[in-house]
């Protein structure tokens, strides 16, 4: 962890120098200065509510393994998203499957599957989101070829993650294979990790849920447009509304980089970037980034030790290393 966590500080430092090079500090000051508290009241809500939405997603994905309520996944989704602002590496992604998995007795890593898989789906928005902004404004370059990548790298893992969902026994084969030669007790665990991840993609290709898992991505990038919005306002700054879409396209490619937690650097450089593109001088740009960067940040993590006090888990059981995903799997939903 120590060296994920020294990587991604260097990598967040070079971001942030980038982004602050070359800013008027004064106007930046001033610009914080006019800020109008109301509008961030909308702009936590809407943060809030897409984060429901999210979770609200998981439970059809989760509905091959065990039906959940949605406000159990609403929880753990905020734990994890937390423990993502608090942690490197996007440990919180564990983290999520750590708690649902302890909380409903279900597989850990058939828990995590699913979040693999909502990590596809949320690519595949971005994208389309991407394709909108592209036919809207003249973006740079590097941004299409950027997406290109993308794009190929998602399908790439979806077409792995049906693989797996559709060859279930080949799968089976190769991991026990690959783990002959270790001991006994470590392969029983892989063996566990892959009947658990196995049963976290059952529900991949169900029809039933196709629509719903749809309608619920439209609302999680509505509610982070939305977002985004409130902050101009809260900033009185009035670009186009295009590039609320195009902020939530570089943002949320700035998180796929690694960074220090909390993904500082790359959010503020995204945000100048972006802005930049809308002729916003750069220290307005920066300063739009630290506060929208708050509504994301604060929420998030005082809402996330809220729910992870009352699920009486401690903080130090999640952040001193990744949650075991194969050693205490339940047996509810690894069918």
């Amino acid at each position: 962890m120590k060296k994920n966590l020294l990587i991604g500080s260097v990598i967040s430092a070079v971001f942030l120098y980038l982004a602050l090079r070359g800013i008027q500090w004064n106007v930046l000051w001033d610009t914080l200065q006019q800020t109008r508290f109301e509008f961030l009241v909308p702009a936590v809500a809407f943060t809030m509510l897409g984060h429901y939405a999210r979770a609200w997603r998981w439970k059809f994905m989760l509905l091959a393994v065990k039906p959940i309520p949605t406000p159990t996944l609403f929880s753990s989704t905020l734990i994890g998203f937390m423990a993502n602002d608090l942690l490197p590496a996007r440990l919180g992604e564990f983290v999520r499957a750590y708690v649902l998995g302890r909380r409903e007795n279900i597989s850990r890593t058939a828990a995590f599957a699913t979040i693999v898989y909502e990590r596809v789906v949320d690519v595949f928005s971005l994208l389309v989101c991407l394709w909108v902004t592209l036919l809207n404004i003249e973006g740079p370059e590097w941004l299409r070829t950027s997406a290109l990548w993308i794009l190929s790298f998602n399908i790439v893992l979806l077409g792995f993650l049906l693989l797996m969902q559709r060859c279930p026994n080949s799968m089976r084969a190769i991991t026990a294979w690959a783990s002959r030669p270790l001991r006994k007790n470590h392969r029983a665990t892989i063996s566990r990790a892959t009947e658990g991840f196995l049963g976290g993609l059952s529900g991949m290709t169900r029809v039933s849920t196709f629509l719903p898992i749809v309608f619920s991505s439209v609302l999680v990038c509505g509610c982070a447009i939305l977002g985004f919005y409130f902050c101009f306002g809260a900033l009185r700054m009035n670009p186009p509304l295009i590039s609320n879409l195009v902020l939530l396209v570089l943002v949320s490619m700035g998180s796929m980089i690694p960074s220090a937690p909390a993904y500082i650097g790359t959010t503020q450089y995204a945000c100048v970037v972006g802005l930049g593109l809308f002729s916003v001088g750069k220290s307005e740009a920066l300063a739009y980034s630290i506060l929208y960067h708050a509504t994301q940040f604060f929420p998030v993590v005082a809402a996330g030790f809220y729910l992870l006090w009352k699920s009486q888990i401690k903080f130090g059981e999640i952040s001193k290393r990744p949650p075991d995903e194969g050693g205490e799997d339940g047996g509810a939903g690894t069918k």
